[in-house]
């Protein structure tokens, strides 16, 4: 009789402990992301979700923001959707697809290996501000052949303008509507072109609250897709030597408790004084917690390294 009420009493107080767990680490989260807001005098707001549901809001975190560059991880992943059913072949030729425009694969847009080093998008995209006619189209035509390396890892806007023409050719519709019901409606997200930003859709144009691009990002970065369980079956570029890769819009590597899970990171920021200054910046731990931050200002190097190391000390950190 005592053995079944000591298992009883177990049974009841581990759920309570669990829960004080999360919240502990949650005000980790937030009590982190606030110190480093406050010592850069800048405002932010934020989500925070758990295996696919938000937990804590952060500032108004239902309001809609710029994503910035996070966008990239929506159009990768519509392209990787498109991919699993057959729709889209990622070691085809972008000229092939579109009957025009670079001779290089698929893939080498999502992971920048095009070989493409010119971003015409950089000097344009302040002229292209407070319309929502997606510029991609335009892009391809400006643009010159690659002129640089074939492997060779350049980040560029210009390869996820690319992508979002070959998502269209690979099937019926527009890019925002092929890409809003392969990767938003799935992970029950919300989120449209920014009336800001939105010539820039698939590399730098979507808006969405902090709450739904982390539930979007959890989604697809966590144990229950092949995007976030198998990343390495996707496009994908080893950076260095350091178990760092680069895929799906966003770098990734395997979790470090070798658990077979992984981490996936990304910032955003659209830099332009006096028009449109933000920064963003989402994570996903080892298919567990997410954090989807945004924040009024462009940040250095520096600051984001410091972002990423107090959150991921949240994360990972021992609980009081």
């Amino acid at each position: 009789m005592q053995a079944r009420v000591l298992i009883l009493l177990i049974l009841m107080v581990l759920p309570h402990a669990g829960a004080a767990q999360d919240a502990d680490r949650m005000n980790a989260f937030r009590q982190a992301y606030a110190d480093w807001l406050v010592r850069r005098e800048i405002r932010g707001t934020g989500a925070i979700a758990y295996r696919g549901t938000p937990k804590m809001a952060i500032g108004d975190a239902t309001a809609p923001i710029e994503l910035a560059s996070v966008s990239k991880s929506i159009t990768a992943l519509c392209a990787a959707a498109l991919s699993d059913a057959g729709q889209l072949d990622f070691a085809a030729s972008v000229r092939d697809v579109l009957g025009r425009g670079p001779d290089v694969s698929v893939a080498s847009l999502v992971t920048h290996t095009s070989g493409i080093v010119m971003d015409i998008t950089q000097p344009l995209m302040a002229l292209w501000l407070n319309s929502d006619e997606h510029r991609a189209e335009f892009v391809l035509n400006l643009m010159k052949d690659p002129v640089g390396a074939p492997g060779e890892f350049v980040y560029n806007n210009v390869n996820y303008a690319l992508l979002a023409l070959v998502i269209e050719a690979s099937t019926e519709g527009s890019y925002e509507d092929i890409c809003r019901r392969l990767v938003l409606v799935p992970a029950g997200a919300d989120g449209g072109p920014s009336p800001k930003s939105g010539a820039f859709l698939s590399w730098g144009g979507w808006m969405m609250s902090p709450l739904d691009y982390a539930r979007l990002h959890s989604h697809w970065f966590g144990a229950a897709t092949p995007t976030g369980r198998s990343p390495l079956d996707y496009p994908h570029l080893a950076r260095g030597d350091s178990g760092l890769y680069y895929g799906l819009g966003t770098a990734f590597r395997a979790n470090h408790t070798g658990d077979g899970t992984y981490n996936f990171w990304h910032f955003g920021s659209l830099c332009m004084p006096g028009l449109l200054t933000i920064g963003t910046y989402a994570v996903t731990w080892g298919a567990e917690w997410t954090v989807m931050a945004g924040y009024d200002a462009c940040v250095s190097d520096d600051d984001r390294r410091a972002l990423d190391s107090v959150m991921g000390k949240a994360a990972y950190g021992p609980l009081k």
